[in-house]
């Protein structure tokens, strides 16, 4: 349980640094070229090489949220890792190519329509999505932890909306999904990383 605790901890702090490095880079890059053209190399590089550390971190958070569920909870923690697992494969996979034959082959992910993109709007708004909704219900208690609660169900509607976007061709919905994974998750992970530490002050406090 310790373990988990700290795995949790460190997981949720890592992705909220991530999330906040990854705001000023999408920051500078717009400052660049301005809100009507994408953004380009070497930005968009650095962009997708913290889109890859991010991947595993997610996988790790929900992993340690579902180590700590409650046995009748303990479903939901296990669904909502399959999903992130499958959500972090997608969208590595998406970035590993482009960093690699994609710059080779002098194409990019965020072109649309392209079929890279699909498949990391796949990833992100929709196992994302369906991940962080499952998760909700395996975080127990009142707190913090409830309102780490309501902030991973928020972020995965979100951005379970935000695949409607391309699904009827206008990206401007898709921007609902941008808000959940790129605002409201770093602040659940904020009570998150709050409901990980209070654990572990309660385990400290029993063992003496």
């Amino acid at each position: 349980m310790k373990n988990t605790r700290q795995l949790g901890f460190l997981s949720s702090l890592g992705l909220v640094i991530v999330g906040m490095t990854y705001a000023i880079v999408v920051g500078f890059g717009i400052a660049q070229v301005g809100l009507d053209k994408p953004i380009i190399d070497p930005t968009l590089a650095v962009m997708e090489a913290i889109t890859l550390v991010s991947a595993p971190l997610i996988v790790i958070l929900l992993a340690a949220v579902s180590g700590l569920a409650s046995p009748e909870r303990k479903v939901f923690g296990v669904l909502a890792l399959t999903f992130g697992a499958i959500m972090a494969g997608l969208t590595s996979a998406v970035h590993f190519v482009t960093l690699t034959a994609g710059r080779q082959m002098n194409f990019t992910t965020l072109d649309w329509p392209s079929t890279l993109y699909s498949v990391e709007l796949l990833a992100w708004d929709v196992f994302l999505g369906l991940a962080l909704v499952f998760a909700a219900p395996a975080v127990t208690g009142r707190g913090h932890s409830a309102r780490a609660r309501w902030a991973l169900f928020a972020t995965g509607v979100l951005c379970l909306l935000g695949a409607i976007g391309p699904m009827v061709g206008n990206m401007a919905i898709q921007r609902v999904g941008i808000l959940g994974y790129g605002i409201v998750l770093p602040i659940s992970c904020i009570f998150l990383a709050l409901v990980f530490h209070e654990g572990k002050g309660h385990e400290k406090a029993e063992t003496l």
